[in-house]
């Protein structure tokens, strides 16, 4: 103690120990000075003071007791003890400021168990350093750390000592990194060096792999692993493996490239012992608020391979016998809807025939025969009527088509709309055109509104005519699939279908009659223009025909009227039971009667009677045989149309306070059919009915079928009601689809129903890798699905209904323990007595790692895979895997 200065050390006390007497809580903001020369000239108006040290207020709190030391300025905080020094905080059993040094020294305090508690946790920002003993200047922003702990983005780093300079980065010696968020860690990188400059990299060197403490004999002399605050660059590390026609293989192996917070660039390639290698651009990019998406080009060349090993698949797209080049785009742009802004959207998957057979893991693509491509812009506003759209559309699909030798092989059937373009103004009343006042009037239920579609289909399949009944005599052989290149776009594309659609929908408004019906008349217009017609005529001598084709703007034309009138009939049983209270039943009849001429009357032109045979029978021809475009059907309609739609729902009583619910007994059971006054035969249509309900509220069943009034015979209908042939059967089920599933487990119910998904399907997802670990829910012990699908057709000549496929499916999963879990799906074909795609997956959570195990234990696709991985992404590349297939052996 100075007993020289005691003035100065009762100022110096009040001042910083105040907190002492207080309640252990305070602040001091503490800015040393010392003595400077300074030179005020005469223009100056104030002196200038040097700033201090300490930058901002150091707020300072503990538990126990705080203690300062005056004389050597030195200050104590026992007991839970904590500081606040702008984005820095400590917290620590005890801490130790000294004013001389600027120094902050913590520590933790043992227990009567020797065990350290309440270790010095460190907070700088989003870096946080966790030890048992540390060192701050807070002058330097320099620290040294022993036995320390500090997070660095998803990653660990356990270090025996630490130290920070000014800069911000951190040294450590004998550290350890790791993703596992443990005291002691599971698996760990250990380097007797590493360097940290946080939000951006670690680099560690020499380092080893250690697994549950036990180390791998392999090392590496330098280890480089990013930790940005944002997305940072780095290479991708490939996957090893061996296929059985492409040989050892490096693949997935590139460069990611952050270009800046909104767009990236994956840059990855494969390469095969036996000759052949595959080339990847992938990009992800995102603008806030206006739009996101991905774009992906891939490229693939296999070298031809006679070496086809034993057991392996026969099929000319998994056997290579000739060299394979491949290529395959996928783009994907979602806009975010804005009102009156236009919206560019595309879905763009397109490519080679077998490409995603021979390359792709997902089995759903493997699987897929067809898929689609659109582009699109749409512009519409909220303040006025008028919408407009442009698409551009295209789809594959491979079918089988005979070659010159009469072997059937598979081709690549493509078609395009380029464009379709569409133009509508929305219903207006005629009112609102002369800026009349709407005031709820019976008449301005008449509107009318417009919709234009312009479109030209283009496809490689060259039609022959043959599915019209009878041969041509320029296309006598079948429908052709054609190459898509040069030689053959002028042939492509005069085969082109241009049409040009106008709709102008009317309606005039519902009138109520009699307090309880509701009658709704109704007319309608379209117009159709093509480029070309054709003319048939018959080839002397032959059964075959010849066609014309006159070239220029042709139209078609039709119109209908008509009038619907509908109401609802309600009708209640009054149950008073002790859980039943009352069950109600909704009938909802509608009858509809319209008007359309028969287009075609040969005054219309749009068809043309020809020939059939030799015996003289004829049929009317569509002078737009096969275009695109609306033309009107022939014959005279003045048809009558009916429906009934029931519902019964039942009122339950829930509880002894009498609170009710309804249950749905009945969702939908409805009856539709025509009867056609003007048709000379079959005037009665068939009869449709469809019915869904849910048994016992669980089980949902769903019923659809047609039923066929006249009488039949040797396999043709006759013009005679089925009623006509005795008895009291009024028409003959012609086909019936029947589907039911039911999820077993209450809890899994609950959760979907909450949730609102969709219940489990045994079709994936198109365009979706799936693994065992997308369908682990570790907190049901246990789900199981069940589903049955079913249709029938009759055969018109045994007059039997015949099942055309029935398969039942079973989906579900059960958690073994906290950590275990199996997941299963798979279909089986009760008619052709087969099993369809089957998956069985196991998923084991260890903490910081996941193991999966995917298995497909038949069909083409069987394979097996098995992979333990880091779950953080930033070890992504951390993993162990083998798998194999049945066009490869395992690796």
């Amino acid at each position: 103690m100075n007993q020289k200065s005691p003035l100065l050390f009762l100022a110096i006390a009040l001042f910083y120990g105040i907190a002492f007497f207080s309640g252990n809580e305070g602040h001091a903001q503490v800015r040393p000075t010392r003595s400077d020369s300074l030179v005020v000239t005469p223009k100056d108006t104030a002196a200038v003071k040097k700033r201090g040290d300490i930058e901002t207020t150091i707020n300072y709190k503990a538990k126990d007791s705080i203690r300062y030391d005056a004389v050597s300025q030195i200050m104590y905080l026992y007991g839970d003890a904590h500081i606040d020094y702008g984005e820095v905080a400590l917290d620590a059993a005890f801490i130790q400021i000294n004013w001389k040094t600027s120094i902050i020294d913590a520590e933790g305090m043992k227990d009567s168990a020797g065990v350290l508690q309440n270790k010095p946790l460190f907070k700088n920002g989003a870096e946080t350093y966790q030890a048992e003993r540390m060192s701050y200047n807070y002058k330097t922003k320099k620290g040294r750390v022993i036995g320390a702990v500090t997070t660095q983005g998803e990653g660990f780093i356990h270090a025996e000592t630490i130290k920070r300079d000014s800069a911000g980065s951190i040294y450590g010696r004998h550290a350890r990194y790791t993703t596992c968020d443990l005291e002691h860690p599971h698996f760990y990188i250990k380097a007797t060096k590493m360097k940290v400059i946080p939000n951006d990299r670690v680099i560690a060197g020499p380092f080893h792999l250690v697994f549950a403490d036990v180390p791998t004999p392999i090392g590496l002399p330098f280890g480089f692993f990013p930790s940005p605050r944002k997305r940072g660059s780095g290479v991708i590390i490939p996957t090893f493996g061996e296929s059985n026609q492409q040989g050892f293989y490096l693949r997935e192996g590139g460069f990611y490239w952050a270009m800046n917070e909104y767009m990236d660039l994956r840059l990855t390639g494969d390469i095969y012992s036996l000759g052949g290698y595959g080339a990847r651009v992938q990009s992800t990019y995102t603008k806030r608020y206006k739009f996101s998406g991905s774009f992906s080009l891939s490229h693939t060349f296999i070298k031809a391979s006679e070496n086809i090993g034993a057991g392996a698949t026969t099929d000319n797209v998994y056997n290579y016998r000739s060299d394979s080049r491949d290529i395959w785009i996928s783009w994907s742009h979602q806009p975010v809807t804005r009102p009156g802004q236009g919206q560019f959207s595309a879905s763009v998957n397109a490519g080679s025939q077998f490409y995603n057979q021979r390359n792709s893991t997902s089995p759903q693509n493997a699987l897929s025969p067809a898929f689609n491509s659109t582009v699109s812009y749409r512009k519409s506003s909220p303040n006025s009527p008028i919408n407009y759209g442009v698409t551009i559309s295209q789809s594959q699909t491979t079918r089988t088509q005979a070659n010159a030798q009469g072997e059937q092989v598979p081709v690549q059937q493509m078609s395009f709309t380029l464009p379709d373009f569409s133009f509508g103004v929305a219903s207006q009343s005629p009112i609102e055109w002369f800026g009349g006042t709407l005031t709820g009037r019976w008449i301005e239920g008449i509107r009318i509104g417009y919709n234009l579609n312009a479109r030209q289909y283009v496809t490689n399949n060259i039609s022959a005519g043959s599915g019209l009944g009878f041969p041509f005599s320029n296309r006598m052989g079948r429908d052709t699939v054609v190459a898509i290149n040069g030689s053959n776009l002028s042939q492509i594309f005069r085969n082109a279908r241009t049409s040009i659609n106008h709709d102008i929908p009317i309606t005039l408004g519902t009138v109520s009659l009699f307090k309880y019906f509701k009658l709704t008349p109704g007319v309608s217009y379209s117009e159709s223009w093509f480029t070309k017609k054709f003319t048939y005529r018959n080839v002397p001598g032959s059964n075959l025909l010849a066609v014309d084709t006159l070239k220029g703007l042709q139209r078609t034309y039709q119109y209908q009227g008509g009038v619907s009138l509908a109401t609802n009939l309600y009708g209640t049983a009054q149950i008073k039971g002790k859980k039943i209270e009352a069950i109600r039943h909704t009938l909802t009849p509608n009858l509809s009667y319209s008007f359309r001429p028969d287009f075609g009357n040969p005054e219309f032109g749009f068809y043309q009677r020809v020939q059939r045979d030799s015996l003289g029978n004829t049929q009317l021809l569509s002078r737009f045989q096969g275009l695109e475009g609306n033309v009107p059907g022939p014959g005279l309609s003045s048809a009558l149309s009916f429906s009934v739609n029931n519902n019964v729902e039942m009122k339950v009583k829930t509880d002894s306070a009498g609170v009710f619910k309804k249950v749905s007994l009945i969702d939908a059971f409805n009856l539709a059919g025509s009867y056609n006054m003007a048709a000379d035969s079959f005037k009665l249509s068939n009869i449709s009915v469809n019915l869904s309900t849910k048994l016992f509220n669980n089980v949902g069943v769903t019923l659809s079928g047609s039923f066929d009034p006249y009488q039949y015979e040797n396999g043709r209908p006759v013009d005679r009601y089925l009623i006509e042939g005795g008895g009291f059967r009024l028409a003959r089920l012609m086909n019936l689809n029947f589907n039911t599933g039911f999820e077993f487990n209450q809890q899994a119910r609950k959760q979907q129903a909450a949730s609102g998904a969709a219940p489990p399907t045994n079709l994936p997802a198109l365009q979706r890798t799936v693994t065992a670990a997308d369908y682990v829910e570790f907190n049901i012990p246990w789900t199981l699905s069940v589903d049955l699908t079913s249709n029938f057709t009759r055969d018109a000549l045994t007059d039997k209904l015949m099942n055309n496929a029935t398969s039942a499916g079973i989906n579900g999963s059960v958690t073994l323990t906290d950590k275990w879990a199996v997941n299963y799906t798979t279909s089986y074909d009760l008619k052709n007595k087969i099993l369809s795609y089957t998956n069985i997956g196991i998923v084991r959570d260890l903490h910081c790692w996941q193991m999966s195990i995917d298995w497909v234990p038949f069909g083409v696709l069987q394979r097996y895979s098995i992979n333990i991985n880091a779950k953080s992404a930033l070890l992504q590349d951390l993993r162990l895997r083998r798998s194999s297939s049945a066009s490869g052996r395992p690796y």
